[in-house]
């Protein structure tokens, strides 16, 4: 177990002062969120957890447990919240704590979604390799169902305990308490995610549809938002937030799937939602959590913190290095993104760079940064050239790119 947290002084940096502003403090890619109450939880690739108080804008406690993307968190109603993994990790932690009062063991597969019971009794992951896990909270005994062929890609609790899963084969399943079926329906297209609304099931679909079904899988209404796919979803009571990949989000009654508002929240995907108090928050690539109002979409949270611009030019490498410089920074020493710094990168053995918590599995690589072993890097991908690497998988197919790319690192790497 590895546990990394800042004392409340260096907290300093992740508060702002103003009511209703945007939360800045993530290092990476947010693509969890969820919020109650006037607190709310975020976690990212930076491999933190985030809880976080509305009132002062201000992070809470900063936990840093998982190997990995934090993939899922879930608050918990009687106080305290959940986190899940890249690592197949379920971690239940106090709202003020530095370690988990209970933890799962690394997994073999990465959990993709997770809930709570409405009584928090229970609480259900989804992993990546179709199985579903219900863990009970007071016993800390954990089961696990094989329950769809492909990845889980939603899950939920209807309100009398029974749980609902969507994956990867196109169905629709729900559970009881002991993991039995109790119903099951196939789906249209590939679903993205569900939210229960009213003791419906929402989920949202690749092709950009948004459907209701009943709690045995019969289709309710449906609308279809765009032709992008959909790739979040929130519902609390009546009200529903659905995003696309191009960052836009719509507003719908729960009812009847009739639309409120539409606004453009990201440049990029969203990839965290979640409702509360009026509000509604987002989340992407660039780790800023943004606000919003459930009235009418207008933004809540002003501008967003200015970052200290790394090095720039107007060449294609430059245009390419914009989706690295979301993880990782060109200033000495930065490691506050979610992967280290690549000043002067050229020359330096793999995972050597002081302040960087490394994962074993690279630490014992050896690999020397050249300007060719970073773009075999892009070309093999980071499964196949680094595994063990928490480095999401990417490949640029282009030979001619990812020789733009290192020519700008060698420009921009050692610049001052």
């Amino acid at each position: 177990m590895r546990l990394w947290h800042l004392p409340l002084a260096g907290l300093a940096w992740l508060a702002m002062p103003a009511l209703a502003q945007n939360l800045v403090g993530h290092g990476g890619p947010v693509g969890a969120l969820d919020s109650r109450g006037g607190v709310l939880l975020s976690g990212s690739f930076d491999t933190r957890a985030i809880l976080w108080d509305l009132a002062s804008a201000s992070a809470h406690n900063v936990t840093r447990f998982h190997d990995g993307n934090v993939t899922a968190v879930a608050l918990l109603p009687q106080g305290g919240f959940v986190t899940a993994g890249q690592d197949g990790r379920i971690a239940l932690w106090q709202n003020d704590g530095r370690a988990p009062e209970f933890s799962t063991a690394p997994g073999i597969s990465a959990i993709a979604a997770l809930d709570v019971a409405p009584d928090g009794a229970h609480v259900a992951a989804g992993f990546w390799d179709g199985r579903v896990a219900l863990l009970d909270i007071a016993s800390q005994d954990i089961a696990f169902h094989q329950a769809h062929s492909e990845r889980v890609t939603g899950i939920g609790f209807l309100q009398g305990g029974d749980l609902v899963s969507v994956g990867g084969d196109l169905r629709l399943a729900r559970w009881n308490t002991a993991l039995e079926l109790q119903a099951r329906a196939d789906l249209p297209d590939l679903p993205n995610g569900l939210a229960i609304t009213q003791n419906r099931v929402a989920v949202i679909f690749a092709e950009g549809a948004l459907r209701l079904f009943s709690d045995n899988g019969e289709m309710l209404p449906e609308r279809f938002l765009t032709d992008r796919p959909l790739v979040a979803l929130a519902a609390n009571g009546n009200d529903i937030a659905a995003a696309a990949i191009d960052g836009t989000v719509w507003l719908l009654q729960g009812a009847d799937l009739v639309q409120r508002q539409m606004f453009r929240a990201a440049s990029g995907p969203v990839w965290g939602l979640t409702l509360d108090a009026g509000q509604v928050f987002t989340a992407g690539a660039d780790g800023v959590i943004r606000r919003w109002s459930l009235t009418d979409g207008t933004a809540l949270g002003g501008q967003a913190m200015a970052e200290d611009a790394d090095y720039t030019d107007d060449s294609r490498g430059a245009e390419i290095w914009q989706a690295c410089a979301v993880c990782h920074s060109l200033a000495p020493d930065d490691h506050s993104r979610a992967g280290p710094s690549l000043h002067a990168i050229f020359g330096q053995p793999i995972a050597t760079q002081e302040g960087y918590d490394y994962s074993s599995a690279l630490q014992k690589l050896e690999i020397i940064w050249t300007p060719q072993t970073v773009a075999e890097l892009f070309e093999f991908g980071p499964e196949a050239y680094t595994p063990g690497s928490r480095m999401p998988e990417q490949r640029i197919a282009a030979p001619e790119d990812r020789q733009a790319l290192v020519e700008f690192l060698a420009r921009a790497a050692e610049a001052d």
